[in-house]
């Protein structure tokens, strides 16, 4: 009863209308309720969206969370992988390091992340281009081997970082005003109930 409270109570909740039994059965929605939980914690002037869809080569892409924060606009792309990873900021292929040699690649996120953070800026012509940063948030069954950045705006994480991460960020780059602005903005982008289940990714953490 206290976690069904806890939740009916939660930001995550009043943005997504998400049940408790809807968390329960949807591991990519309980990932998103535990993300928007460690950033409603952040200090600061900040608003958060979460499922925000952005035009990318004339079809919708969906940024999985946003956090509009006094210290600038961070667009938050979750990847669920359970192996070793290993990739840099310019290859277009990751790898993931299984068990028993075996391994697998999978898309550069940082330039998925990139793309989706370009085309919202596209979208924010009023808001420095400075202001923007990508953040990819890696679900903690995976391990980091080798992971190389050069960029300033990017931020590769794994979720357990996360809080410490929020702890670290400062800065007044964006005004209370403009904030709430860009939220209402912003807000009519963010997918309904249902769209996350019909994307659903195999994530836990």
């Amino acid at each position: 009863m206290v976690n069904i409270y806890r939740h009916d109570n939660s930001t995550f909740y009043k943005l997504t209308s998400y049940s408790y039994l809807d968390m329960l059965t949807s591991k990519k929605i309980r990932t998103l309720y535990k993300l928007v939980g460690v950033l409603d914690q952040v200090n600061g002037t900040h608003k958060i969206l979460v499922n925000v869809q952005v035009p990318v080569n004339e079809a919708l892409k969906t940024i999985d969370a946003m956090l509009l924060h006094e210290s600038g606009i961070y667009v938050m792309n979750i990847r669920a992988k359970s192996g070793w990873i290993n990739g840099r900021e310019r290859d277009h292929e990751w790898k993931e390091l299984l068990h028993k040699g075996k391994s697998r690649t999978f898309s550069n996120p940082i330039l998925e992340t990139k793309r989706l953070m370009f085309a919202l800026r596209d979208q924010l012509v009023e808001v420095d281009e400075h202001a923007f940063q990508s953040v990819v948030l890696f679900t903690d069954d995976c391990s980091f081997q080798q992971i190389e950045i050069q960029s300033d705006n990017v931020e590769v994480l794994k979720m357990k970082d996360l809080k410490k991460w929020t702890s670290s960020i400062k800065g007044n780059v964006i005004s209370e005003s403009d904030i709430q602005t860009l939220f209402v903005t912003l807000e009519g982008s963010m997918s309904k109930k249902n769209a996350i289940l019909k994307a659903d990714e195999t994530v836990s953490v």
